[in-house]
């Protein structure tokens, strides 16, 4: 029996049920969307469905399993509460009789009325392939971002949209030239739209700020002869505008952390003539000002990320001109300015340039920071080669050895809610040139154990220079970036969307 069109939509009637409180349960208005506009549709050789409700204070996830021919019946009444989560999955057999999970969707957390009625929307996606995102009013047509960009930022908001900033493209001749756009992608809609002007800015960072600005700083206004984007923007995307800082010092290729109160410290990076920036500088998100650190921390290419508790910021790897630094900083603000942390003594094992780093592990599972990849030396022509390894800061006094990866530097890494890293991208050595990879990993945390990695299918096309973000949904949005693998680069254009296997 052939199943429904893939886009479903049903208006369900407020169902009222009597819960254990008396609270008044619904069953939601579920759109969902289960096309694709191009790769595997989610819906090939699906026989059944599963629909789940979880979320606080439930004493177990509600089940309900269908026929791909599934009706308003099919999906479980949700009770009043906060973070909701509705969840769809899609099998090859009956779930119960070893049937294959095939595809997956969920909502983003939602809240719950009591006795009212809410409308959700979920996009089921193929589990492991990248397919690019596609439109909700059309979900045959692809959503494609406005300009093909490399070396940008993309800030995941409190709203669960993505502000995609600046970067480069390709011209003709080899040309980079920079963008100064903004653009929004909207998950739940599938759709980019423009956003205000930042500046023309590549290789900057960019920070979600408490109040939900996005603080924009530095980056290089020109790649061909370089100059430096000497400002700052904090960036109000509900509003529409962007307002202009002047920070400490200008450069580019920097390395930024936030602490656990919107303390911003800025690292390293370079200068117009490529030389190491020493000064760091901070921002204070509550006070909106830049102000300086004193304390010299002369480091290119170097990682800053927050423990887990967010009250150190820790610097791993870089070079300078004496050549790699194994040695791990920690900095703490002390009401006045970030001061080095009186903890040291950290060394990494594999001193590394052009690092990743991201968020290990759920709080059961002793969540950490693990840097990941780079380089053992800071030119490939001289002989750097791509590091394989990983190695978790245990805080400012301790590192440990972390799983074997591909062997890669300027990854795309991202902690996914469940405690899982996705790693993309990024770059590995040929004959003594860096090249972009299609390489793609999932890291998954094990309580008391070494992390396993598996494998996930390549990206259609090698990226370096690629931004990637953990959605509300669970997926993986993967956007620009540049092919240098053959003949002249290219500029992928297409935003794919990765869903990972569930962990359970």
């Amino acid at each position: 029996m052939s199943p429904r069109p893939v886009r479903s939509m049903l208006l369900a009637t407020l169902l009222a049920l009597s819960a254990g409180c008396g609270a008044k349960e619904v069953t939601p208005s579920l759109d969902l969307v289960s096309a694709s506009c191009a790769g595997t549709p989610p819906l090939m050789g699906v026989t059944h469905l599963r629909f789940r409700v979880s979320g606080p204070g439930m004493d177990a996830p509600r089940d309900r399993v269908s026929t791909v021919r599934w009706t308003a019946e099919d999906v479980p009444a949700i009770p009043p509460g906060s973070a909701r989560v509705l969840e769809v999955r899609a099998y090859a057999g009956a779930p119960d009789r070893g049937g294959q999970l095939r595809s997956l969707g969920r909502t983003p957390p939602f809240d719950v009325a009591e006795g009212q009625g809410t409308s959700v929307r979920v996009f089921l996606r193929r589990l492991g392939e990248f397919a690019p995102a596609n439109q909700a009013v059309s979900p045959d047509t692809c959503a494609v971002p406005r300009e093909a960009r490399a070396g940008h930022t993309a800030t995941l908001l409190q709203d669960g949209r993505v502000l995609l900033a600046g970067g480069h493209g390709l011209g003709r001749d080899g040309a980079r030239p920079v963008s100064g756009t903004t653009e929004v992608f909207d998950p739940r809609e599938g759709m980019f739209s423009s956003g205000p002007d930042v500046g023309a800015r590549a290789f900057h960072t960019a920070s979600l700020l408490p109040d939900g600005k996005v603080l924009l700083v530095g980056g290089a206004e020109s790649l061909e002869q370089v100059s430096l984007q000497r400002t700052a923007r904090v960036v109000d995307v509900a509003a529409g505008e962007a307002s202009t800082l002047d920070p400490k010092v200008a450069r580019y290729q920097h390395s930024v952390a936030m602490d656990a109160e919107g303390r911003v410290l800025l690292v390293g990076g370079r200068s117009a003539d490529g030389r190491a920036v020493s000064t760091p500088e901070g921002f204070h998100a509550g006070r909106g000002q830049f102000f300086d650190v004193p304390t010299q921390v002369p480091r290119v290419d170097a990682v800053v990320t927050a423990t887990r508790d967010g009250r150190t910021l820790l610097v791993a790897g870089g070079a300078n001109e004496a050549g790699l630094q194994a040695g791990i900083l920690g900095f703490v603000f002390d009401q006045v300015t970030f001061s080095p942390s009186s903890l040291t003594g950290a060394q990494l094992k594999v001193p590394r340039v052009g690092a990743s780093v991201a968020m290990l592990g759920l709080t059961e599972e002793v969540p950490r920071p693990l840097v990941m990849g780079g380089l053992d030396g800071v030119d490939p022509v001289k002989g750097a080669r791509s590091v394989g390894s990983s190695e978790f800061l245990e805080g400012v006094a301790l590192a440990s050895t972390g799983p074997v990866l591909f062997p890669r530097s300027n990854a795309c890494a991202v902690s996914l809610a469940d405690g899982r890293v996705v790693v993309l991208g990024g770059q590995g050595i040929e004959s003594g040139t860096p090249r972009a990879t299609a390489w793609a990993e999932l890291i998954i945390p094990v309580k008391d154990g070494q992390p396993v990695v598996l494998g996930l299918p390549l990206l259609p096309q090698p990226r370096a220079g690629l931004s990637c973000t953990a959605l509300a949904d669970g997926s993986v949005l993967v956007v620009g970036g540049v092919d240098d693998t053959s003949g002249e680069p290219r500029a992928p254009i297409e935003a794919l969307v990765l869903m990972p296997h569930p962990r359970d």
